[in-house]
């Protein structure tokens, strides 16, 4: 059932940006993480993800032995995310305020097939 109440603004191959009417939050699930702003929290976080700097963090923790090297302060001091550059980039697509429609590749799309 569909809420009448909640618009998609965006989407990507894996997540999905919204806006619910009633509760005026915006919401974005982006792979496991789930975020619901304001317009102010949002836009404040949408200018914090736009200052990092990827580079720096990259080369920073370049002997980190994961390749998720970029943090993201959510919150408290003591909560960091971390994330790689490609989803850096797909998450300021996701969050871009005109929706971009391309064509999904085969990689993209997570579908099991089932035959009955």
């Amino acid at each position: 059932m569909k809420c009448p109440s909640l618009q998609i603004l965006n989407t990507t191959a894996h997540g999905r940006f919204t806006y619910c009417h009633n509760s005026k939050l915006f919401q974005f699930v982006f792979n496991n993480l789930c975020f619901e702003l304001y317009e102010w929290e949002l836009r404040t976080f949408i200018e914090y993800l736009y200052d990092i700097d990827v580079l720096y963090w990259e080369q920073q923790l370049q002997a980190y032995p994961h390749d998720r090297k970029i943090p993201i302060s959510v919150g408290k001091s003591h909560f960091i995310i971390l994330m790689k550059r490609t989803e850096i980039l797909e998450l300021k697509e996701l969050l871009s305020p005109a929706p971009k429609h391309r064509i999904l590749t085969s990689q993209e799309i997570d579908y099991s097939l089932e035959y009955n």
